[in-house]
């Protein structure tokens, strides 16, 4: 039977938890998460745990849902808002990606990593990269491709991000700005952002244009 806990250690709730796993999962591993280190990480004994976990397996399952809630949503959320316009819905999928305050990638990157050790995470990793191409197939389906033209940049698109994330591409974010436009042109033969001559215009430009959705 577990001991009785500290009163101190039940105001811990799950978020505690799942935040303290999360962190250690994106800079350890999954091999870093034990109970005694996530104790340790929170300053809490170890019955605190089973206040709000029933076992360490649940609070993995926790931390895998905060994953896929956690960075997928901003996705989501920035390409609904955009509205029916294709373009629109483009530049606010790159500005998520360019804003780097909601989606983490070395959160992907972790998942990906874990995922080669667990079925579970397997599944869920597999299920969440499924839904982020139907929905780029729907952003490039409202850019007026049809069939495999439009399954094919959103395939292209995605896995050059995830490529380029778990490659961990070392670049100046001068030089990454750059490069935009003409991922533009590849990706929707669109050539509106080619007249941006800096690092600085294209980036305004794209925020300004997330932000007006």
């Amino acid at each position: 039977m577990a001991e009785r806990k500290p009163r101190k250690d039940r105001n811990l709730d799950k978020a505690s938890w799942i935040a303290a796993a999360r962190k250690t999962l994106i800079e350890k591993g999954i091999a870093g998460i034990s109970l005694r280190q996530l104790s340790e990480e929170l300053g809490a004994t170890t019955g605190a745990f089973y206040w709000q976990f029933a076992n360490l397996e649940e609070l993995l399952e926790e931390v895998r849902q905060d994953w896929a809630v956690r960075n997928t949503a901003p996705f989501t959320k920035a390409i609904a808002a955009a509205g029916d316009s294709g373009w629109d819905q483009y530049l606010a999928y790159v500005g998520v990606l360019l804003k780097e305050d909601e989606y983490i990638p070395q959160y992907d990157n972790a998942i990906r990593d874990w995922a080669h050790s667990s079925k579970r995470t397997a599944e869920v990793l597999k299920e969440i990269e499924s839904f982020r191409i139907r929905q780029l197939l729907q952003v490039f389906l409202a850019l007026g491709f049809t069939g495999r033209a439009a399954q094919v940049r959103a395939y292209v698109t995605y896995f050059h991000q995830t490529g380029y994330n778990a490659m961990q591409v070392s670049e100046p974010r001068e030089e990454r700005l750059l490069n935009i436009p003409f991922y533009a042109e590849v990706l929707t033969n669109r050539t509106d952002l080619l007249g941006l001559k800096t690092p600085q215009a294209i980036s305004d430009h794209i925020i300004a244009r997330s932000s007006e959705t």
